[in-house]
């Protein structure tokens, strides 16, 4: 939310005293991963809120961290905070990328917590777990989005069913329910991969812990806590599949109902066009002079015309029994 030049001035100064902390040069490819590098121009970072990969990488003894946080949801664009960490076990950079005028709240909220709690002494945190805490947040965050999606759409389901069993008229109903479920599924489709991708970070931060590689960044004991982490995104994962699945489903039965609809008007158009064939063909055939003069009775068109009119109703509500009774 920064000018192109105060973020230049803030992020160097962070740098200078990373380096300064972990004693480790930050080079020109690693200041461009975190967004401002001397390859970029001033402000030009490479921003990529749609479709972001989360992962995690060694580049020495420092440690490069990618995550993928929702911050805004239903609108039928997939919008990610993207958090970038540059981690050392005596020091730890962080930067948070965002679309403009959206925000990961929680994911942010549980963040800056944990950063007033070390300030003021009241957490104790390593680098490394400091880390571990920011990747266990996005595994949280994506599953706040799902429940929010699912809250969203529920409403959409509700009214759907109710169409399905014609409890309720369809109108433009049906529109709005292929709008909603079109959205939802954008969003979730962009998330699809994340997972994933969050997987093999703990992968890694659970290998690193065991082998003490990275110059011992994740402690021995954030292993347990690592593969526990892994098995909760394995049943995020498997939320989001099924949502997704649910979602699919909807659209078709959607599509179901329009064709059911159409076929009911067709058929309608027919029931009518079947009952009143046979009074037209006796009508145009005999132009209604098969009874000679009786028709210049002013009686006879009013007789004539009820008994069509009954004629074609009844045998309409025949046909339209049968159909039902079928």
């Amino acid at each position: 939310m920064l000018t192109a030049s105060e973020i230049r001035t803030v992020f160097d100064a962070g740098i200078a005293e990373f380096e300064a902390a972990s004693a480790q040069k930050v080079d020109d490819l690693l200041q461009e991963e975190v967004g401002v590098g001397p390859w970029l121009a001033l402000g030009e970072a490479p921003a990529n809120y749609t479709h972001p990969v989360a992962r995690i990488e060694a580049h020495g003894s420092l440690t490069f961290l990618t995550l993928a946080v929702p911050s805004s949801l239903h609108n039928g664009v997939a919008d990610f905070t993207n958090v970038l960490m540059l981690a050392h076990p005596r020091a730890l950079l962080t930067v948070i990328r965002d679309p403009k005028g959206t925000y990961a709240a929680d994911f942010g909220g549980r963040l800056l917590a944990d950063y007033k709690g070390f300030q003021k002494g009241e957490l104790q945190l390593t680098a490394g777990e400091a880390v571990f805490r920011a990747t266990r947040s996005c595994v949280l965050s994506l599953e706040t989005a799902l429940s929010t999606l699912r809250a969203t759409v529920s409403r959409s389901f509700t009214k759907l069913r109710a169409i399905e069993l014609r409890e309720q008229r369809v109108g433009q109903d049906l529109d709005e329910l292929e709008a909603e479920f079109g959205k939802t599924i954008a969003e979730l489709r962009a998330m699809v991969r994340t997972p994933s991708q969050v997987k093999d970070i703990c992968k890694k931060i659970e290998h690193w812990s065991v082998s003490g590689e990275q110059d011992g960044l994740f402690e021995p004991r954030l292993a347990r806590q690592a593969a526990f982490l892994n098995a909760k995104i394995e049943q995020v994962d498997a939320i989001l599949s099924t949502f997704i699945l649910d979602i699919e489903r909807a659209i078709k039965r959607c599509d179901d109902v329009s064709k059911r609809e159409l076929l009911d008007a067709q058929r309608n158009n027919t029931y009518w066009t079947s009952a009143l064939l046979l009074p037209n063909l006796i009508f145009a055939f005999f132009g209604q002079s098969f009874l000679g003069d009786a028709r210049e009775s002013v009686s006879f068109w009013v007789i004539s015309g009820a008994v069509l009119l009954v004629y074609g109703v009844g045998s309409a509500y025949f046909l339209f029994a049968r159909h039902r009774r079928r």
